[in-house]
């Protein structure tokens, strides 16, 4: 578990802690987050099914339904996760050679990147969502009425009490809710981008030692040295084998598939939604402002998704490429017969897919625009 405390993963792991979504995480710490997080999202909830239910609370409500189906798929599969985690650990302990390990670094530096990116992009931008509540008090600068423009709530909800005389009580209710639900989105995608990096990491040392084979000038009885060769083989059929079947990607598969399929589904409906609302609403106001955002998010939510099953789909595929540049052909018949093993599996790359229905890739991502 020493891993998770360097600097790669440091960020995941205090995510998902603040959240109770750690696997190793001691239970009574867990069990208090849960109950807090349940409490917060649950009356934000509440004012929003209190009001009349229309399209100007779906996009909101599409939101923490998201955000739900994130959070218990995390934590009622806590069990896949911990599991996930401990093959990376497996996985560092695997690879030894200075070049395994460095491009096992450059993927986990990824990885940070990719989430210290999300990170900041989600909280910046939630950031300026709440601050068009306050568009009115510019625009009463800047283009003054003779009377005050009333403040906006930041959405829709249903308080049963005066709304602009307690503004800043709602306010910072839905703020602080909103926020707590962004960390969920925040924690749970960016451990998902580590998983897919790591993925991509391993299916990366597969090919590099499968290129390298018999280019060892060190060594000149090469063709006699038939035990070093078949151990070197043999470990990197382990690596794909641990980057494939039943190991590490099919369980990335197993663990995400159906609720990211649910989520595609809501985000899609909720694209529709947002774009019925931007059409009606003909004049710049705030709630325009706001619908944009709502359009923006959900965008670029599908599209990381997307872009890290492609990323997976990319690197499974270059194993075979990688393969067919090492002089494999020069190497004994058995080592050759082991070789075509991973030569065939890579044949079909590996795919994250949604329910087995949408496959994520840039081009499903094309197709959901």
């Amino acid at each position: 578990m020493d891993i998770f405390q360097h600097h790669f993963y440091k960020l995941n792991y205090q995510l998902l802690s603040l959240v109770g979504l750690w696997p190793y995480q001691d239970n009574k710490s867990r069990l208090f987050r849960v109950y807090f997080l349940n409490i917060a999202v649950m009356t934000f909830n509440i004012t929003q099914v209190s009001t009349d239910i229309s399209s100007t609370i779906v996009p909101t409500m599409a939101t923490m339904i998201n955000m739900t189906i994130k959070y218990y798929t995390y934590y009622i599969g806590m069990f896949n996760i911990r599991k996930l985690l401990d093959k990376m650990m497996l996985d560092w302990k695997t690879w030894n050679s200075k070049e395994e390990i460095e491009i096992m670094k450059k993927y986990a530096e990824e990885g940070r990147l990719y989430s210290l990116a999300y990170t900041l992009y989600i909280y910046i931008s939630t950031i300026l969502f709440f601050s068009i509540s306050f568009l009115p008090l510019l625009l009463d600068v800047v283009l003054p009425l003779n009377e005050s423009r009333p403040l906006q709530p930041i959405v829709l909800g249903e308080y049963f009490i005066d709304q602009q005389k307690h503004f800043y009580f709602i306010f910072c209710h839905m703020a602080f809710t909103i926020l707590l639900a962004m960390t969920i989105f925040i924690a749970t995608d960016t451990q998902f981008f580590v998983f897919t990096c790591h993925a991509c990491g391993v299916f990366s040392v597969v090919g590099f030692r499968l290129e390298q084979l018999m280019k060892d000038d060190n060594t000149m009885n090469k063709y006699f040295d038939k035990r070093r060769y078949f151990k070197h083989v043999v470990l990197s059929i382990k690596g794909h084998s641990r980057a494939i079947e039943l190991r590490f990607a099919n369980l990335i598969e197993s663990s995400f598939s159906s609720p990211l399929l649910i989520q595609c589904g809501i985000n899609i409906a909720c694209l529709s939604v947002s774009l019925y609302r931007m059409k009606t609403l003909l004049d710049i106001s705030t709630e325009m402002f706001k619908y944009i955002a709502f359009l923006a998010a959900q965008l670029f939510h599908i599209f990381c998704i997307c872009y890290s099953g492609q990323r997976i789909i990319d690197h499974s595929s270059e194993t075979l490429i990688k393969a067919y540049n090492g002089l494999w052909y020069e190497a004994p018949i058995e080592i050759r017969k082991l070789i075509l093993l991973v030569i065939r599996r890579s044949i079909e790359s590996t795919r994250l897919t949604g329910g087995k229905v949408f496959v994520f890739c840039l081009k499903g991502f094309s197709t959901v625009n």
